[in-house]
């Protein structure tokens, strides 16, 4: 299901970087894009889970976390250059945390390898950290109560995606030294 509405959405950033005049809109479409490519590729490539969640709860907070973005709506207000400031933070931290993961890559809480190096060697969900980032920079760029409570929405969904997969993790020895050593979650010295 997740290629597909990958490659659907490939097609969508695609025809909107045809007809974008906005430099900001090209590249913020062309992080996504290779987001979106790399993500088809590692989950072509990724290992097998070690240990996954049984409980369909786990894999409605993904499902949802992945997909309330998409509700966002474009507003004539913002403030633009923190925005993108922010989305443009927010996708590195995401394309780097993705690389650190390689082929550990998964969607729903499973246990593909430990992974520590990279962007894991700073916070536990570097790539969560990203989304946050970049959505909080799109809801600054595009101000309304629709996209406050997509935000809200959305980042409550990763909370919980994380919670989940915290839960499964610390089943595993390695994890539970990784977690001693790299005390934050998603923001150094904060949380």
């Amino acid at each position: 299901m997740f290629i597909f509405l990958a490659v659907y959405l490939l097609l969508g950033y695609a025809l909107a970087i045809l007809h974008s005049h906005s430099i900001y809109f090209i590249i913020s479409e062309l992080f996504f894009s290779l987001y979106l490519v790399l993500s088809l590729f590692f989950m072509v490539i990724r290992g097998r889970a070690e240990v996954f969640s049984t409980r369909t709860i786990d894999y409605a907070y993904t499902l949802l976390g992945l997909g309330s973005p998409l509700l966002f709506q474009p507003a004539s207000t913002g403030l633009l250059l923190i925005g993108v400031l922010l989305e443009f933070i927010g996708a590195i931290l995401v394309l780097v945390g993705f690389l650190s993961l390689n082929r550990s890559f998964g969607l729903g809480p499973e246990n593909r390898g430990i992974k520590s190096r990279g962007a894991y060697r700073v916070v536990r969900h570097p790539m969560y950290s990203g989304y946050v980032l970049a959505e909080t920079g799109f809801f600054l760029n595009n101000l309304s109560l629709v996209n406050l409570a997509v935000l809200a929405a959305s980042v409550l969904c990763l909370l919980l995606r994380m919670r989940a997969e915290e839960r499964l993790l610390r089943g595993d020895h390695a994890y539970v030294e990784y977690a001693r050593r790299v005390r934050w979650r998603l923001i150094p010295f904060l949380f």
